[in-house]
């Protein structure tokens, strides 16, 4: 797994239809409109986000890979996509467990409770109560505070059980058997300090930040197996919180409680002091993640059927083309139609 071969899979995911730099801004989990609508119209969502932090020079670098190696290239309009070579190599790549749509950079967190509770627990079990936290920042040591007051954190079988469900949870998660090295020995307990990247980069003779990548998606797993069984209670309190519940952005939040008071789009532009581009970036946000969006009030059930029908036929949602097929739409209404009915409501 390398940076490289996962911006190949987006690419190839988004077919020619936009420029390598949409699978930057997906990456980073940018909260743009038209990110959002990409991670819903080219089914990426799983590599919404895991990347927060990357930047352009290391992008651009694993961009210059695909396409000295023949896998990438670009059309006249500067428009990505995977050569012959290139879909090759895709079905070689391997089925990638991410879920990035879901937690978003939250599984560090995740993992920075559950490195301290390990340490504490490691510690107060061996008799020292005195030790170093492994991680400072105060909302971490809070939150595990709270979690461990009333717990028998000084008995052995308190230990053995968050032990158990945490190599049960690994075990059920699939992660292979570098993913769970790299994981375990992040941890830290008495007198064990966890590996830092450099340590496993060289220890494992990979490359530190395919590493991470390895981590992320072993974190993505892992949580997957918590949140969707009732055999790990602990390890659940301990995700608490990780998993987004509402998928759209504050501000699109604020714009959808003023148009359920009966606000037009142009009223709340007014009131919230925005652009319109904006506000129709934030309706859009609505046409893909409300399933109760009214999009009859915006565009045509029939218009809405016939773009949907062109989609099919031209095989593309490029606006551009859609635009020039029905050119009574503005391209607001076609993004409603394209979020409303191939988003996540479809």
């Amino acid at each position: 797994m390398d940076l490289s071969t996962i911006l190949l899979t987006i690419v190839n995911k988004m077919d020619g239809e936009r420029t390598i730099y949409a699978g930057y801004h997906l990456l980073r989990g940018k909260r743009s409109g038209q990110t959002l609508q990409d991670v819903e119209y080219y089914g990426v969502k799983s590599f919404f986000g895991i990347l927060p932090k990357l930047s352009m020079e290391q992008f651009e670098e694993a961009a210059q890979q695909l396409e000295q190696a023949g896998y990438l290239a670009k059309n006249d309009d500067a428009l990505a996509f995977v050569t012959e070579k290139g879909r090759m190599r895709v079905g070689q790549c391997p089925s990638y467990q991410f879920n990035g749509w879901d937690y978003r950079g939250r599984e560090w967190v995740f993992f920075e409770r559950l490195s301290l509770i390990v340490q504490t627990v490691s510690n107060m079990g061996a008799g020292e109560r005195s030790f170093m936290p492994i991680q400072k920042e105060q909302a971490i040591q809070d939150f595990v505070k709270t979690l461990l007051v009333k717990q028998p954190i000084s008995e052995p079988q308190f230990a053995q059980s968050i032990a158990d469900e945490l190599k049960r949870s690994i075990r059920q998660s699939g992660m292979d058997e570098l993913q769970k090295t790299i994981l375990t020995h992040r941890l830290s307990g008495f007198r064990m300090t966890g590996w830092t990247w450099d340590q496993l980069a060289d220890q494992l003779k990979r490359n530190s930040f395919d590493i991470r990548l390895l981590f992320i998606e072993s974190l993505h797993r892992l949580l997957t197996v918590v949140h969707t069984s009732d055999d790990f209670p602990f390890l659940r309190k301990v995700a608490a919180n990780i998993k987004v519940t509402s998928y759209l952005t504050e501000s699109s939040m604020k714009t959808k409680q003023l148009f359920e008071r009966g606000m037009s789009l142009e009223e709340i532009a007014a009131a919230r002091n925005l652009k319109r581009s904006t506000i129709e970036d934030h309706f859009v946000e609505m046409a893909i993640n409300d399933p109760q969006f009214p999009l009859s009030q915006f565009v045509s059930e029939e218009y809405a059927t016939d773009v949907i029908a062109k989609v099919n036929e031209l095989g593309t949602r490029r606006l551009r083309i859609l635009k020039s097929e029905f050119n009574a739409l503005s391209y607001f209404q076609l993004r409603l139609i394209l979020g409303a009915r191939t988003g996540g409501n479809a």
